[in-house]
């Protein structure tokens, strides 16, 4: 089998370590959660997981596992579709603060 990451210029121990910041990620992400530091609905969650799945994949070049891409794969997937549509659920709010609440002329 030809090494992928040797063509890239990219040493297992590399590639070791962009899986560990990955986990990392994963795990600091979830305590955040847990101890409410960070909000579920909140992007920065969304990122965090985005990052840790999309490090984790890449680390999978070294030692390619099909089960462990498909995970990441869908977390990655699963994460920008919801920070999507939390982004554009924002801009909605926002468009609809800009009209007025009360017709003139109504009262109020």
């Amino acid at each position: 089998m030809i090494e992928i990451y040797t063509n890239l210029g990219v040493s297992p121990e590399a590639l070791r370590m962009i899986g560990v910041v990955g986990f990392i990620l994963y795990i600091g992400g979830f305590a955040a959660l847990q101890l409410e530091i960070l909000d579920g609905y909140g992007p920065a969650y969304s990122i965090v997981n985005i990052l840790a799945a999309t490090l984790v994949l890449v680390s999978l070049i070294g030692e390619f596992n099909l089960a462990s891409a498909m995970i990441q794969v869908s977390w990655i997937i699963i994460g920008v579709t919801g920070l999507a549509l939390r982004i554009w659920q924002r801009r909605r709010r926002s468009r609809w603060a800009a009209y007025p609440r009360h017709m003139p002329g109504k009262g109020r």
